[in-house]
């Protein structure tokens, strides 16, 4: 927006304490995650923790028109996850969940689905986030490894351009485990990392960090997911949303020493 009318529909708004601005915003994590899906050539989103789809469509608003193969172990999060699909023929879903190894396990659900995990939410983030403790129970649920299941899910896909998209509340560094067989396919991931553990066991930012870097991945953008209060009256980021991508170690010259250096 940056016509005469633009320029006072936004004098109005901030009359109001509203800004607009181009969506998504620069700097935030759907214009950099859109930026980086053109850039790549992505051509297959996985989306590991897909809950009731609402990643998937927010690729949609930000312009992925590619594959998307949702993964969702729940199965009352399946079923609201398989209308979302219903009219996209280029995205589908499947009922279980990514781990390090194939079996058959208890999840933690709540009424907050968002917080569903194989860990144990703690006490102090139940009350943090609302989470209602009589409303939590155990269902079993199925989990596979990325590697053993990929190759039958791209099949037809003539040298895919993979981005991995990991929401698993705690559990992403075992699903990247799970996936060492197909790992060399993946050009880039985003996890959900904790600044602030909210989970029993749940690893560590910098363990998730360190055991990316040594796969080949780097960062590129940390975006904060939620904030809460403290007891103090000021607010903190216990998660942050993290992109990654391949790199080989190689920087680019700045302009001007490439100029120089010819």
């Amino acid at each position: 927006m940056s016509n005469p009318a633009s320029n006072l529909i936004k004098q109005v708004a901030r009359r109001f304490g509203i800004a607009i601005s181009r969506y998504p915003a620069p700097g935030t994590l759907g214009q950099d995650l859109s930026d980086f899906l053109s850039r790549m050539n992505i051509d297959v989103v996985l989306d590991i923790g897909a809950y009731a789809g609402t990643y998937a469509r927010e690729l949609r608003e930000v312009g992925y028109r590619g594959r998307i193969i949702s993964f969702e172990p729940v199965p009352a999060s399946y079923e609201r996850l398989h209308r979302a699909m219903h009219n996209d023929p280029l995205w589908s879903g499947e009922p279980f969940g990514l781990s390090d190894e194939n079996r058959e396990t208890l999840i933690n659900t709540h009424n907050s689905g968002d917080f569903n995990s194989l860990l144990t939410l703690r006490e102090e983030a139940q009350v943090a986030y609302s989470v209602d403790p009589s409303r939590s129970s155990q269902i079993p649920i199925q989990l596979r490894r990325l590697d053993a299941v990929l190759p039958k899910l791209i099949e037809g896909i003539q040298s895919p351009r993979i981005f991995m998209k990991m929401d698993t509340q705690g559990h992403d560094l075992s699903v990247v485990k799970g996936a060492s067989g197909v790992l060399n396919k993946i050009v880039g991931l985003q996890s959900e990392l904790p600044a602030v553990e909210i989970y029993d066991g749940m690893p560590s930012m910098s363990a998730v960090l360190n055991y990316l870097a040594s796969c080949g991945f780097v960062p590129t953008g940390f975006y904060p997911v939620n904030s809460v209060a403290t007891s103090d009256g000021l607010r903190i980021s216990p998660e942050f949303d993290v992109l990654f991508r391949r790199f080989d170690g190689r920087l680019a010259a700045p302009r001007s020493s490439q100029a120089t250096a010819q």
